[in-house]
């Protein structure tokens, strides 16, 4: 878990950057649009950001009227989002602690979870999804997008099936990512085994490929594969 941790401390100031104020491309053209079609209402809920990175998920829920709370295992990367929620004037309540443990979330507490592109980071997902559902009150929900695993590039020795603590390095990073390969059949039986209904899937693609701000060279490459993966889990 240390290098995970590492992972991203050293990454935050990077990150911040390169997500920004509303996302990077592929989740503003992408899979925000399904995000917040899964989430729904959140006026007046209480909502989770479940592995919230710097921050910008959780700015955009407290600017639609409703309580956030920020977790991230990584220090750094709550310190950013502190800061990016001072400069919005953003009443969030960030905090270091794991997904996989939630120790400073009390049961049955949370109205909504939000979980954008953490699944595939954690070393412990039974533990994640397991405290998912223990702090969502009854009939609560949440909804979880993650990189598509069908589209994981695998070497010659590795295994669709197979379970992989894998590292790779992309964009204008100096160091390397840590992820975990699981097939999606994986992801399916821990969500039932958490207890929790699968309402909703989908793959993602470009919503609007005309829309403001989108580049030609994306209408290609955002709709050739599926990027990532959506779930709508009802407790």
């Amino acid at each position: 878990m240390k290098d995970v941790i590492d992972c991203w401390n050293e990454k935050a100031s990077q990150w911040r950057t390169l997500v920004g104020d509303k996302g990077d491309s592929n989740r503003i053209f992408n899979s925000d649009p399904v995000l917040w079609n899964f989430l729904g209402e959140i006026t007046g809920k209480t909502i989770l950001d479940a592995g919230c990175g710097t921050g910008y998920l959780s700015v955009q829920m407290s600017e639609k009227l409703a309580t956030v709370i920020g977790v991230d295992v990584s220090e750094k990367m709550i310190k950013e989002a502190k800061k990016f929620g001072k400069e919005k004037n953003a009443q969030i309540d960030f905090r270091v602690d794991s997904c996989s443990k939630l120790s400073s979330v009390p049961s049955q507490s949370i109205d909504k979870i939000v979980c954008n592109y953490v699944l595939m980071d954690l070393p412990d997902l039974s533990g994640a999804l397991q405290n998912f559902h223990r702090v969502l009150k009854p009939s609560g929900l949440a909804v979880c997008i993650f990189t598509h695993p069908c589209f994981t590039e695998l070497s010659e020795s590795e295994m669709y099936f197979d379970e992989i603590k894998k590292k790779d390095r992309w964009g204008r990073f100096t160091s390397d990512f840590i992820y975990f390969h699981r097939p999606l059949s994986t992801y399916w039986r821990e969500f039932k085994r958490a207890g929790f209904q699968i309402e909703n899937f989908d793959e993602p693609i470009a919503q609007d490929p005309f829309a403001p701000g989108f580049q030609d060279l994306w209408r290609k490459n955002y709709r050739k594969q599926a990027w990532s993966v959506a779930f709508r889990l009802i407790k």
